[in-house]
């Protein structure tokens, strides 16, 4: 029996986010759940960041937490699934033009704007298209718009360089 093994399963892990500051503690991401990331050469989808403020409903009472406390996850991490199927809205798809097999870019997180899916080319390959629900993206009046693709990840090599290291307050 292996005795290094880390991980059984690598591809649901936590990992540093990019950071936008120089303190993680207080470092302004826009990462949120379900959002796409590009972490050096890893893309994937963010299940759970360390950090985010959550908000819940008791009866006619709303509460505000700082942060989750349900999660381990310190501040500018998150917990990212590198593989998998996923409905996710993605700039210029158009399923008349977009069938299954089209390139899926991710222009990388910046500043306020999370990271963002397009099939024209972004900062980095994240994986193709497979199909499309019947959910829908809505403009910016909140009018259907075009159906939502289901983009399957795909990790690749390029060299990119906004690979984060792991600070000893990580999670």
């Amino acid at each position: 029996m292996a005795t290094n093994e880390v991980f059984k399963y690598g591809q649901w892990i936590s990992l540093p986010l990019p950071l936008r500051g120089d303190d993680p503690a207080v470092n302004d991401d826009p990462t949120r759940n379900g959002d796409p990331v590009l972490i050096g050469d890893l893309v994937g989808v963010a299940q759970e960041v360390g950090g985010v403020p959550v908000d819940y409903t008791i009866g006619s009472l709303t509460v505000t937490q700082a942060r989750n406390t349900a999660n381990s996850l310190e501040p500018g991490w998150a917990s990212i699934a590198l593989c998998g199927a996923w409905a996710i809205p993605v700039q210029d798809f158009d399923p008349a033009v977009h069938g299954s097999g089209t390139t899926v870019s991710i222009t990388a997180a910046s500043g306020s704007t999370p990271g963002q899916l397009t099939v024209a080319a972004g900062d980095h390959f994240f994986g193709t298209i497979i199909g499309w629900t019947k959910m829908m993206q809505l403009d910016g009046l909140g009018n259907p718009l075009r159906p939502i693709p289901i983009v399957n990840i795909v990790q690749t090599l390029t060299g990119v360089v906004n690979a984060v290291p792991d600070i000893a307050t990580g999670s």
